[in-house]
């Protein structure tokens, strides 16, 4: 290999560290590395597939939000201080931060060994977004509107499947058709829910007795099978939606 190509090869490698430490997971020990498994850096060096369980994250009724805001910078400092929250607890939890999409995110979690596992993770962290964003972060906006809008809220939608970690346009970027899938799935979702396409919803449930898991001691979900309405599908399509429960308790209404 010439030495041309092998500063080429040393330059992309570490433009690929410096992409992973804006959306890779973090080192639970050392925050200033990331947590990338060799058999992922290889997926990414030859654009091969990896199966990823993808979330799109929406704030419903945000341009609302921002018309009925008071100080518009401060606005910006609750959205900023949300996404940075956001941002971490993710990491830290294994997964991927993709984009900010203005009102939203998407970020992903690749599955390399055990889906369920995978899934229980996607779903613990969904239940704490939810509910960090009720009980601070919209009470925030609020204080800070002159008005108070009806249907503010975080939508969630879900899909999985193979995908390819790429750079576009100098970012690294999750490409395939489950971002197609989460966002169509977000976009049925009212505030305060999660819905999942049919692919990971039927993986969740199955050789589940009930469609009911557990969490933790205290936290619990119930899963439902659906048929929502999408444009692609007016008829309607295959979904599951997501309840969650603490001590017996329904969460999100």
């Amino acid at each position: 290999m010439s030495l041309f190509a092998l500063n080429r090869l040393a330059a992309d490698s570490r433009e690929i560290e410096n992409q992973f430490l804006s959306h890779a997971p973090l080192d639970r020990f050392d925050p200033t590395r990331t947590n990338v498994s060799p058999t992922i850096r290889q997926s990414i060096s030859e654009v091969s597939a990896i199966e990823a369980i993808v979330l799109t994250v929406d704030i419903r009724r945000s341009s609302c939000v921002l018309k009925e805001s008071i100080d518009i910078p401060q606005y910006a400092r609750i959205l900023d201080d949300f996404v940075a929250e956001f941002r971490t607890v993710l990491h830290y939890h294994g997964g991927w931060f993709d984009k900010f999409t203005g009102d939203g995110f998407i970020c992903y979690w690749l599955v390399e060994d055990s889906f369920s596992e995978r899934m229980d993770t996607v779903l613990d962290f969904c239940c704490s977004v939810m509910d960090n964003f009720r009980t601070y972060y919209y009470p925030a906006f609020v204080a800070n509107m002159r008005n108070e809008p009806a249907g503010v809220g975080l939508s969630i939608g879900v899909d999985a499947g193979p995908c390819y970690l790429t750079p576009i346009v100098g970012d690294l970027t999750i490409i395939g058709s489950p971002i197609v899938g989460s966002v169509r799935m977000c976009d049925t979702c009212p505030p305060y829910h999660m819905t999942l396409n049919a692919y990971p919803g039927s993986r969740l449930v199955e050789g589940m007795s009930t469609f009911c898991g557990r969490l933790s001691e205290d936290l619990a979900y119930q899963v439902e099978a659906q048929s929502v309405v999408t444009k692609e599908y007016p008829e309607g399509q295959i979904a599951y939606g997501v309840e969650f429960f603490r001590k017996g308790q329904r969460l999100f209404f």
